[in-house]
């Protein structure tokens, strides 16, 4: 079993319930983005569209990649936490059921993951519960803050305790940079945006007291962590040098590292060496971030060339994702 442990679907029914909602508008990646790009996204969606929801087409496209086994997140551009809490669970329960049906279709070859309405955390914890329990889901995609809490806000801890108890874990996934004016640029949208975000939630996991809190919580950061394993070296710094910041975990930021878990969509063969020489061996996961065009139509050549021990390349493609998702 081959396993690609990021690639998403969308769910139509989403997008008709907030058509033409302001609020569109405002949400990061929308708002940042200048006009060359959008028109360049705008072009993509008759061959998106297909690639999402298509089975045929999907299970062309994992052979020619050499997957035989999806895990299926939520489309990032469809967690829409402006919505108001109502609208926001109705949002995460059409999403999950879309997702559950798809891997129902084929369950030899999906496994599904579902979203939740992270700004109403009592809602969420009802959702996980439901989309676990009900739908046969094995985990959720969030986005890297819940509106305008972060992760490591004490109101998710609820939350985070029933993900423990139902023994499911998170991915991280953002949609551009909350506070990206500057971004806009040459798609730094995306390019610089995401991985920014990544290492800001990362901070608030490790340093907010999240996995001290939640020790049996497990969490995937999407695109190698972002930027988060490349700057340990300034954060365990910063740890040493600054009372403030000493005092809020006993370890170093480093000591984290193998408390989370990461993908291979890092593009570069010697980032992604890099990544496991830092986080060590099952913490990383082959992931393409199908289908999108900054997805990696290759995942697996990228992950032969980066000079990784055999043992260790067959966990990244099966062993790794089949614990942390219990496939």
């Amino acid at each position: 079993m081959i396993i690609d442990a990021h690639t998403h679907t969308l769910c139509p029914e989403v997008n008709g319930l907030v058509a033409g909602r302001p609020e569109l508008a405002a949400i990061p990646y929308a708002r940042d983005m200048r006009p060359d790009s959008a028109e360049v996204d705008r072009a993509q969606f008759p061959v998106l569209g297909k690639r999402f929801n298509d089975l045929a087409t999907r299970q062309a496209d994992m052979a020619a990649m050499g997957v035989t086994h999806q895990v299926v997140l939520p489309a990032p551009g469809q967690q829409h936490y402006w919505a108001e809490p109502e609208l926001l669970a109705r949002l995460s329960r059409l999403q999950n059921a879309h997702v559950a049906k798809l891997v129902a279709s084929d369950p030899g070859s999906f496994t599904g993951l579902g979203t939740l309405p992270m700004t109403a955390p009592e809602l969420a914890v009802a959702e996980a519960t439901h989309a676990v329990e009900s739908l046969g889901l094995r985990g959720f995609q969030i986005d890297t803050r819940a509106g305008g809490m972060e992760l490591s806000d004490p109101a998710l801890d609820p939350l985070y305790a029933r993900l423990v108890a139902l023994d499911v874990p998170l991915v991280l996934h953002p949609l551009g940079f909350s506070e990206g004016a500057r971004l806009g640029d040459f798609f730094m949208v995306n390019t610089v945006g995401n991985p920014l975000e990544e290492v800001i939630a990362a901070n608030h996991l490790i340093l907010g007291g999240v996995l001290d809190r939640h020790p049996g919580l497990r969490v995937k950061i999407v695109h190698g962590g972002g930027f988060l394993p490349f700057l340990i070296g300034r954060l365990d710094h910063a740890w040493k040098r600054r009372p403030e910041i000493h005092r809020l975990t006993a370890e170093a930021p480093s000591a984290y590292l193998n408390r989370l878990w990461y993908d291979t969509v890092v593009f570069e063969p010697r980032l992604l060496r890099m990544l496991f020489e830092l986080v060590g061996p099952g913490r990383i996961m082959l992931g393409s971030d199908y289908p999108f065009d900054m997805g990696e139509e290759t995942p697996r050549a990228t992950l032969a060339a980066a000079g990784i021990p055999a043992a260790e390349i067959s966990a990244i493609e099966s062993g790794t994702a089949r614990g942390f998702f219990g496939i």
